[in-house]
């Protein structure tokens, strides 16, 4: 059996890179390019650096504020429409998931007839882009500035599908998290972490892939609380920067599984943050497919700093590592399922989208209908 591993897309690490976003465009002969973000983006500062940037390496930009979180095909529709009226050349997409999915997706337009839901199916499809799109992360999380993969909602189809694009440039400065708020912290940091866990059990596993996941849990173990409580400490924001990114590289190829296939649908049907709903689902998913992935359970709890003895079963330290991330929950104040609002019912009457989900195929525990009830009942009740 072979294993194999991509890396899809060149990455630029540190503090202030952000001012040679201009300077890389330029490099690739762009005239002119289409920011894609969000409002918080913008009030946050983060612009000014970007476009400043461009302003001094001469590259003419228009900009697309419109992204929304989960972003749906209609919103991708609207920043192709932008960058064609403004004639640009490359794209550039600035924020979290939302901005730089939306940035990817949009890239397909620039070359093909919209709309856009023809290029995302059910199962996702690679489309050959040939749109230069460099993405500057704001988050530490999503790790979407290194994958190929671009999620978008497609309302009336009540789904969170996917379409496989290619990137030209990732530009990760640890410097633009600072000003994440508390909330968006934990959950792109619980993100980038299911990331790194579910790409290391997913049955496509590779042996590269495994080793981005494995220092980046490391990474996220030792340095989210921090990265909470001190918003301002810029060692602890470059360690998680750097840890989404490698989470983005370990599922890059093995995608993630039933995890993230239930935080699709809780976002789905109820609009909660992507990052909140693969954290929710986090401990429970590993005690799953602990007995199913023993070595790799071993790894992962290895690699969070978790003492136990070479004779505790698989399952047992499946429990000590969804313990941990419950308790990493708590100590940063994540509201469970129950505390937002949802009733058990409403959670376990989701298991269709679960089974249905194509990532539930990747997962080395096979999700039937009942696996599926049990799992979402457990996730709600194990979280208090």
């Amino acid at each position: 059996m072979y294993r194999q591993f991509s890396s899809s897309v060149p990455i630029i690490f540190g503090a202030g890179s952000v001012s040679i976003l201009g300077e890389k465009i330029k490099e690739r002969r762009c005239k002119k390019a289409l920011l894609i973000f969000d409002r918080g983006v913008e009030i946050s500062g983060i612009l000014q650096k970007a476009t400043a940037s461009l302003d001094g390496a001469g590259i003419k930009w228009a900009e697309f504020s419109g992204v929304l979180a989960d972003p749906t095909d209609g919103v991708v529709d609207q920043a192709g429409d932008a960058a064609i009226k403004e004639g640009v050349d490359c794209i550039v997409g600035i924020g979290g998931g939302s901005s730089l999915d939306t940035a990817k997706a949009a890239s397909i337009l620039l070359t093909n007839p919209g709309p856009a839901r023809n290029y995302i199916p059910p199962a996702p499809i690679f489309m050959d882009t040939k749109a230069p799109v460099f993405l500057v992360p704001t988050t530490s999380g999503t790790g979407s500035e290194c994958t190929r993969v671009a999620i978008i909602s497609i309302p009336d189809q009540n789904g969170k599908w996917s379409v496989f694009v290619n990137t030209t440039l990732a530009i990760v400065d640890p410097e633009l998290t600072v000003s994440l708020p508390q909330t968006q912290t934990v959950n792109t940091g619980l993100d980038a972490l299911a990331h790194a866990m579910e790409g290391m059990t997913s049955l496509d596993w590779n042996y590269h892939s495994d080793l981005f996941g494995e220092a980046a849990i490391k990474k996220i173990s030792k340095h989210l609380r921090t990265a909470y409580n001190e918003p301002g400490n810029i060692e602890a924001r470059s360690e998680m920067a750097l840890a989404a990114n490698w989470g983005g590289l370990a599922f890059n190829d093995p995608l993630t599984h039933v995890g993230h296939a239930m935080a699709d649908a809780f976002s789905v049907h109820f609009h909660t943050a992507h990052g909140f709903g693969c954290a929710i689902a986090l401990p429970e998913t590993m005690a799953l497919v602990a007995p199913a992935a023993p070595d790799k359970i071993r790894t992962i709890a290895s690699a969070m700093g978790l003492q136990y003895s070479e004779s505790d079963s698989s399952e047992a330290i499946g429990q000590k590592v969804a313990d941990e991330i419950r308790s990493m929950m708590r100590d940063m104040n994540m509201k469970s399922l129950r505390d937002t609002g949802y009733s058990k019912e409403e959670i376990v009457g989701l298991y269709p989208d679960v089974v249905g989900s194509h990532l539930s195929n990747h997962c080395p525990v096979k999700i039937t209908d009942d696996v599926a009830k049990k799992l979402l009942s457990d996730v709600y009740d194990t979280y208090q």
